[in-house]
Order: C-alpha cells, then structure tokens, then sequence
C-alpha cells in the first residue's frame, strides 16, 4: 500500500511538471517571425504523449475522433475561400459520398456479405494483435543478452502458417530494440542482421525481419521531431533512418526496412507524412516509393478504417496521394496488406472485386500488390498452404464480371508472381523490391537477361 501511495504520489508530481513545461514552452517566445511555431509544437507534443497512454479502444476513438475533426475543419476552410462552391468540388464530394454510400450498404444489404466482413474484421483484428503481443506469445526476454535468435525464431514458426509470419515480423522489432540502449548511449549501431549472432536466422525469415527492425527504428526516430521542428531536424532523423537500414541490413532486403517507416508515420505521426515524403525526396529519393507502399498498408490497419463498409481506405488513398508516386505506391500496400491478411479466406477478395473490381482495375498497382505480397508470403512460408489455396481458387461461374476481374487482377498475376518472377528476385537477391511498387515482370526479366 505505501509502495502505491508512492507511486502515485510520483505520477501526480510528474504529470504537474510536466503541465509547467509545457505552459512555459506556450509562453516562451522564440521565434518572433513565427509566434504560431512554439504553441503548435508544444501542442503536438502533448497530444502525441497523452496518445502513448491510450488503449486500443481509446486510441482507435481517439483516431476516429481526429479524422472527423479534420474533415469538418477541411470543409469549413473550403466554404470560407469559396472553394466548396466550384462544380468540381461539389461534383467531387457528391461522388464520393454516393461511393461511400453504397459501400456501406453492400455490408449490410446481404447475409453473406456481413458474414465476409466480419470475417475480414476478425482477421484484421488477429493480425494486430499477432504483431502487437508476439512479445508474450514467443516469451521474448526484455534484456538483450539473453535474446536467443535460434530458439525465437523456431517458436515463431511453431506458431502454424500464418501466424508466424507476423509474429517473425514482431520478433524483428523486439530484436532490434535490444540495441537500442546503446544507440542511446551514442554508440554505432551495426550489423543486427548481417553479424555472427544473425547468421542462425533462416533465409526465408529476412523479410520480415527486416520489417520489423524497420519498424523499430521508425517508432523511435519519428518521436524526436514534430510537424514544426527545423527542417535541418528533420533531415539529420530521416538519414539517420535510413543509415540505420544500410549498416544492419542484408543486401537486397532493405526496401523491407524502409518501407516500415510509412506504416509507422501514418499510423501515429499522421501531421508528418507529407514532410517525410519532401525530406526523403531530397535525403534519398530511392526510398520514397518504399515509404508510400508503407503508407497504404498503413490505411489497412487504422481504426477508422478498421471496420469493413464502415469508411473506405481506398477512398481515402485518392485524396491523400500528394503525386503519382505516391498514389501507386499507397494502392499497391493497401492491396498487399488485403490480401495477405485475408488469404485464408479468398471468397472475401472475391467479394471486393465485385464491388470495386472496374474502380481498382484502373491502375496496375492494384495487382502489383497482390503479387508483392504472396512472394513475400510463400518466401516466408515455402508452400504455404493457404497460399496454394488462395492460387488455386476460382470465383464463382455465375458471374462472369467478377472471374474476369479474378483472373485479370489477382488469380492470374498471383500465379505468374508465385510460379515465375519470385524465383528469380530470389536469386538474385532483390525481395526488397516487392515492398514497394514496380514493374516486377520487367524486373525479372532485366535480372534474368543481366546474368
């Protein structure tokens, strides 16, 4: 009992001082070209602190909340500059509040499709959790000494196919954590995938590892700066990033660990995505489709989008993409986080396509990335057999619309991916390259014809 008096009295104490500095960072005038500056960076850092503590029920209201907040302050904005009243802007907004209508309704206008959403609702939710409290689930030691690769990645597999791919992805960000506390002590950090403690890792693990020390790096990097700090700030963290890929990856696979820092960005640093996007494309514009394939398998897993028909992610994707690099890369990661999420049951891709199948079909990043993704699955799962399941399916014959759209977008490209080009990236060491959208047919063929 003393012991919580204690501990409660030390929170109160902090929480206090804490409110004092950020009183003092409100009043304290340090840019007088720009009074704004110093108010908007302490209020965001408050706000990202306070989010730190939420649950995932709070976060994701806390989410949802701030995404309707947006939308109003966007629309009160664009009334007052006149901008809501140009046909093309009210022809816009009607457009998507009709296709934002009838994707609603479809979840709830038939048996079957409220059964595939809630199934879809269920995997996405399992997915989240897998990654999330793989921790527990592998009984990942906190100290890094004691950070048995061998034996974690043997429990990770022992977890069944599909769920070891995500808990080797977690896995990867709890190893990379362990050399954290000397990064913090400003020692180099270098070879955690390449050094003699790696080498017990199995090849088709590397994927996915090296997600994971993405992610690692991302979530730790990303909380030093705000929307608002120096721009001089933001470049020094943005290529320390991507120095931190470089020295700990194995070649080939770096693109996994870059793209880690959009999913991140997006998903608790949502302010800084358009900024990370313009530092990037002066630090390291090899990185930036990387980043944005990221982003869009971000949008899969956001609370505001986390519920089928509920809001549309590929609604979304249309107004945020800033370019065209931007929005292929965003389409092509929201396809790759669908389909891999949902590959036990291929009648929810089915059903999608008969819904969106003309609006997808439109640009070829929408099969870029079921391809992307089913290499890497059946690179880290060799004969997967939900993957064998999932290119073996056929839709329906009683409707022809939608077993075109399966053979055009997914089945046949899935197969062409899986049977054909996966081998060759393999060789050659370029799986790095699936998390990010390219002509990966063009791709084999240059590497195959290079030999």
């Amino acid at each position: 009992m003393l012991k919580l008096t204690e501990s409660a009295i030390s929170y109160s104490w902090a929480v206090s001082l804490f409110g004092v500095q950020q009183l003092v960072n409100l009043v304290t005038p340090v840019d007088l070209r720009d009074p704004t500056r110093k108010l908007n960076a302490a209020s965001y850092a408050i706000t990202q602190s306070t989010q730190a503590q939420f649950n995932d029920l709070i976060f994701g209201g806390f989410q949802i909340g701030q995404q309707i907040e947006r939308s109003l302050v966007d629309l009160v904005f664009d009334t007052l500059t006149c901008r809501a009243f140009t046909p093309d802007y009210v022809s816009k907004l009607t457009a998507d509040i009709v296709a934002q209508s009838q994707d609603t309704l479809q979840v709830f206008t038939s048996t079957e499709n409220a059964r595939l959403a809630w199934l879809e609702l269920k995997n996405n939710y399992e997915v989240f959790n897998l990654v999330k409290n793989v921790s527990s689930l592998l009984n990942i030691p906190s100290e890094g000494k004691d950070f048995e690769l061998r034996e974690l990645i043997a429990k990770a597999y022992a977890l069944g196919e599909y769920p070891d791919l995500w808990a080797v992805e977690g896995l990867g960000h709890d190893y990379a954590m362990t050399f954290f506390p000397l990064w913090g002590k400003g020692q180099p950090v270098r070879g955690m995938l390449t050094d003699e403690r790696a080498s017990v890792l199995p090849e088709k693990s590397l994927t996915m590892m090296h997600a994971g020390i993405g992610l690692a790096f991302a979530q730790q990097l990303m909380d030093r700066i705000t929307p608002y700090s120096p721009g001089s700030e933001i470049r020094g963290v943005l290529q320390e990033f991507v120095t931190l890929v470089r020295n700990n990856s194995r070649k080939g696979y770096e693109g996994a660990a870059y793209e880690s820092l959009g999913l991140v960005t997006r998903f608790w640093h949502s302010q800084m995505v358009n900024i990370v996007d313009q530092t990037l494309s002066e630090v390291e514009p090899e990185t930036v489709g990387y980043f944005w394939h990221g982003v869009g398998r971000g949008h899969y897993f956001l609370p505001i989008y986390f519920v089928p028909g509920l809001l549309s992610p590929w609604l979304a994707i249309e107004h945020e993409a800033p370019h065209e690099l931007a929005q292929l890369n965003m389409i092509a990661g929201l396809a790759w986080a669908m389909t891999i999420v949902n590959v036990r049951q291929p009648k929810i891709m089915e059903n999608f396509l008969k819904y969106h199948g003309d609006r997808v079909a439109r640009t070829p990043a929408f099969s870029n990335g079921v391809m992307s993704t089913l290499i890497m699955g059946i690179d880290i799962t060799p004969s997967d057999v939900y993957i064998t399941s999932f290119l073996q399916y056929r839709p329906d014959p009683s409707d022809p619309r939608v077993v075109e759209l399966w053979n055009n977008l997914v089945g046949g490209p899935a197969n062409d991916a899986v049977q054909r080009i996966y081998p060759v990236l393999k060789k050659h060491h370029c799986l790095g390259e699936v998390f990010r959208y390219n002509d990966l047919r063009g791709l084999a063929e240059r590497l195959e014809s290079s030999r």
